[in-house]
């Protein structure tokens, strides 16, 4: 292991050519500063702030929004309990303007104003109200009687928000409901393409959302930008005038208390079901014990409780086929040149001494979907997020900057295999399995490495324990008579 660490600090890494996204720093208490403008995809022209552009902060408890005259749009939306700004830097969302129009947006007036609603009016008049969640209502409404044909931009996309861009870059999604499902385009592999129904649309990254839904159907044209991410231009029905605005976290419980689906935004994978269920009793954990790490034990001594039957069973079973090894071996001294006489005088053993050899596998298969489930909440759950644990483990959602949790991993992994090996000729595939293992965890984040090594651990004295203590009896040879 030692030779695999020096061998990759010292062999150059080739990274990915990524554009710098510009990060916003805007806080509560600090003014909105102008700064250069961020790379642009080609979908979206440079916005160019009119001298005269006016800001307006309205906020609540969860967030703070900076409106500005100019479109009458939106400049800055930060997050107060999770630090965190939802819009690039230099950038305006919620631009409206007429279909047949190509220049920018000119200064809005300001028609009203109070501590939760703001009203612009140009060509058309648009409404903002701040509700005390992390939704916002959008009236947008004819200054004549006949409402134009008009588009809403979303072309600058949701803004990074986390240390580790090459990471969070994976995350970036588009999802929209049409009259069928919901559906999903990744980041990474979207095309420009337009959503013909689209009842809802929503832009994720790795811990944060921002979600546009209207009281009737859209048209969205959905184009990737330079950096991974993703905009669109929203083209509503005619006649379409209410819509909800929700920034904030991918929390799975807030998306569905509104009951429109957004909660598909949490996206799990394929044990979805594991992860809820999962997600659930680790917030139950937290709220007992107020830390993560300490919830993330419980929960591997819970699952090892779980699982103690079958792993009990594929105990008993190892131990009797390390018995069974040398009548195994006879038969292969007799049958070395008829491997199908072998193997069918090897099943016949098997069955005599009531021994099945594949049950050493169940309880990894049934492990399986937990393991899975655990990681993808530990990776993509807003919960998690810079959750601390102690000394070094500042973040479970991230990989040990330390190396000391995988390792720590790979070597119960490597004491478990020789106690529940039933061969030790196979010495060499029972060392490189660990180091195989720990290799891959390496990047994993901390809190699944965590787990995994508490599991091998509760595993390592389960099995103690069923050899008889510490001091383990020598096996006897089995006799011709079945046990």
């Amino acid at each position: 292991m030692v030779v695999l660490f020096v061998w990759q600090s010292l062999t150059p890494k080739r990274q990915a050519k990524i554009i710098p996204i510009q990060t916003r720093t805007d806080t509560i208490q600090t003014p909105i500063q102008t700064s250069q403008p961020s790379p642009q995809s080609t979908i979206t022209t440079p916005q160019t702030i009119p001298a005269s552009e006016k800001e307006v902060a309205l906020e609540n408890d969860k967030f703070k929004i900076i409106f500005s005259t100019f479109g009458g749009t939106i400049k800055s939306v930060y997050l107060k309990k999770y630090k965190t700004e939802l819009v690039p830097a230099s950038s305006y969302i919620l631009e409206t303007k007429l279909i047949t129009a190509s220049s920018n947006s000119s200064n809005w007036a300001i028609a009203y104003q109070d501590d939760s609603t703001i009203i612009f009016q140009d060509f058309i008049r648009k409404t903002y109200q701040l509700h005390k969640d992390y939704t916002i209502s959008l009236k947008i409404e004819p200054l004549s009687t006949t409402l134009p044909d008009y588009q809403i931009s979303y072309q600058t996309g949701l803004a990074m928000t986390e240390q580790n861009h090459k990471d969070e870059i994976k995350h970036f999604a588009l999802f929209y409901q049409n009259s069928i499902k919901i559906n999903k385009l990744n980041g990474s592999k979207l095309k420009s393409t337009t959503l013909p129904d689209a009842r809802w649309v929503g832009l994720k990254s790795k811990y944060f959302t921002t979600i546009l839904s209207a009281s009737n159907s859209a048209i969205v044209n959905a184009e990737p930008l330079s950096d991974g991410r993703i905009g669109y231009v929203y083209k509503p029905s005619p006649n379409t005038f209410d819509y909800t605005l929700y920034f904030g976290p991918l929390d799975y419980d807030i998306l569905k208390s509104y009951k429109l689906g957004w909660e598909a935004l949490n996206d799990m994978g394929w044990t979805k079901v594991f992860s809820i269920v999962i997600l659930k009793i680790i917030k139950f954990l937290y709220s007992i014990f107020k830390n993560y790490g300490i919830a993330i034990i419980i929960f591997s001594f819970l699952m090892k409780a779980i699982f103690f039957p079958l792993s009990r069973m594929s105990t008993k079973q190892m131990l009797q086929m390390q018995k069974l090894q040398p009548k195994l071996d006879e038969l292969k001294k007799k049958h070395k040149n008829d491997p199908q006489a072998l193997n069918r005088e090897t099943m016949e053993l098997y069955k005599l001494y009531k021994i099945n050899p594949f049950s050493g596998c169940l309880p990894l298969i049934f492990q399986l979907p937990i393991f899975w489930a655990l990681y993808s909440v530990l990776q993509k759950t807003i919960e998690l997020r810079q959750a601390s644990f102690v000394f070094w483990l500042k973040d479970l959602s991230l990989k040990d900057p330390l190396y000391i949790l995988p390792i720590l991993m790979g070597i119960s992994f490597l004491v478990q295999n020789f106690l529940t090996s039933t061969d030790k000729k196979n010495m060499m595939l029972l060392i490189f399995m660990p180091i195989f293992m720990t290799v891959i965890f390496l990047n994993f984040p901390s809190g699944l490495q965590l787990y995994w090594f508490l599991f091998n651990l509760f595993s390592i004295v389960e099995n103690i324990i069923s050899r008889g203590g510490i001091k383990w009896k020598k096996q006897k040879t089995l006799t011709t008579n079945p046990i």
